[in-house]
C-alpha cells in the first residue's frame, strides 16, 4: 500500500514521531511543494529555498525509513491553488499511489472516521486500513447518512458488511463503531462528525469534473470545510 503525503512549504507543521510510527506499513511518497507568492518566478524561490526544503524533506524521509517505511521524495515550486492541485493529481497518477492525504495538519491516526455512501470501495478501504500500525488506532467509526428513518435498516446492513470485512482483516469489535444518522444534509452531517476525529478516510466514488480536480465534488467540499486531514483511497 502506498501513501502520498503532501509537505507544503513554508510553515508546514512537521509530522510527529507518532504520525511516522502509525504509517510504517505503507510505501511513502513525500510530495514537497513550496508555494510561491503571486507574481514571483518559481525559479527564483527555488534558488533561494531549495536546499532548506530538501533538508527538511530528507530528514522526514529518514525518520520514515528508520521506522521501516520505504520512502521517496519529490520537491516542486509553484503557485498554490489549482496549479498545486493539478500537480498533486498528476504525481498521484504517476506514482500510482493507493491513497493520498489532502493537505492539512496531521495530529494522530488514532481516531478515524470512515464515511461511506455505499460499499463500492469497502474492500480497498479495508486493505488500506489494514496497513496502519494497529497499536496506533483505538477507534474507527463507519458512518452513513440517510434522509429517512425507513432507510436506516438497509444502511445498517451495508455498514455491517463493511464491519465484517474489517473484522476479517484483524480489527476487533472494540475497535469499531457503526453509526447511521438521519439528516437532510449529508455533507453537513459528515463535517460535524469529522470534528470528533483525528482523520477522515474516504473512497474515490465520483468522477472528476475538471482535469485539475483531485476529489469528486461532494468530497472536495467536505475536505474544504473540515479541519482534520482527509485521506482519499483511490479505486
Amino acid at each position: 500500500m502506498s501513501l502520498l503525503i503532501p509537505v507544503v512549504f513554508p510553515q508546514q507543521d512537521a509530522l510527529t514521531d507518532t504520525n511516522v510510527q502509525g504509517l510504517t506499513g505503507f510505501d511513502i511518497v513525500l510530495f514537497g511543494y513550496w508555494k510561491t507568492p503571486e507574481g514571483v518566478d518559481p525559479a527564483i524561490v527555488r534558488e533561494e529555498h531549495e536546499a532548506e526544503a530538501q533538508a527538511e524533506l530528507y530528514e522526514l524521509a529518514t525518520r520514515f525509513s528508520r521506522a521501516g517505511a520505504p520512502t521517496k521524495v519529490q520537491l516542486h515550486f509553484g503557485p498554490g491553488g489549482e496549479q498545486m492541485a493539478a500537480l498533486q493529481s498528476r504525481i498521484t497518477q504517476e506514482s500510482d499511489a493507493d491513497a493520498v492525504v489532502v493537505p492539512s495538519r496531521i495530529t494522530q491516526w488514532s481516531n478515524i472516521l470512515v464515511p461511506l455512501r455505499d460499499d463500492r470501495n469497502a474492500d480497498r478501504i479495508a486493505e488500506f486500513l489494514d496497513a496502519f500500525d494497529p497499536e496506533t488506532i483505538f477507534a474507527l467509526e463507519l458512518f452513513h447518512v440517510v434522509a429517512d428513518e425507513s432507510d436506516v435498516e438497509t444502511a445498517r446492513e451495508m455498514l455491517g458488511g463493511v464491519e465484517r470485512m474489517l473484522l476479517d482483516h484483524g480489527f476487533t469489535e472494540s475497535d469499531l463503531e457503526v453509526t447511521v444518522e438521519v439528516a437532510s444534509d449529508p455533507e453537513a452531517a459528515i463535517i460535524e462528525r469529522a470534528s470528533r476525529h483525528n482523520v477522515v478516510i474516504i473512497g474515490e466514488t465520483e468522477g472528476l469534473q475538471r482535469p485539475n480536480q483531485f476529489l469528486g465534488p461532494t468530497y472536495e467540499r467536505i475536505a474544504e470545510r473540515t479541519h482534520v486531514p482527509v485521506v482519499v483511497v483511490r479505486g
